[in-house]
């Protein structure tokens, strides 16, 4: 069982090492996915499964191994 979608991007969000350019580019899907708990969860009219592969478009420049710990988790999720 992988974890709810918030507490993925929350764990994102609160990363040292999620740089500038990824934290304003993914920002906006990050904080709605702190009210989605699965994939099939809505978001106004976007489901939580597109939302959550838009910020991993967008957190492309992330590094390092938190960054692919949190990214893969996030990818196993969806």
């Amino acid at each position: 069982m992988t974890r709810p979608i918030y507490e993925i991007a929350r764990d994102i969000m609160r990363d040292p090492s999620l740089d500038r350019t990824s934290r304003n580019t993914a920002g906006p899907y990050l904080s709605a996915m702190l009210t989605l708990a699965q994939p099939s969860d809505m978001y106004f009219n976007e489901r939580a499964s597109d939302i959550s592969r838009y910020a991993l478009g967008n957190l492309k420049t992330w590094r390092g191994a938190t960054a692919r710990a949190l990214k893969a988790e996030l990818r196993a999720a969806l």
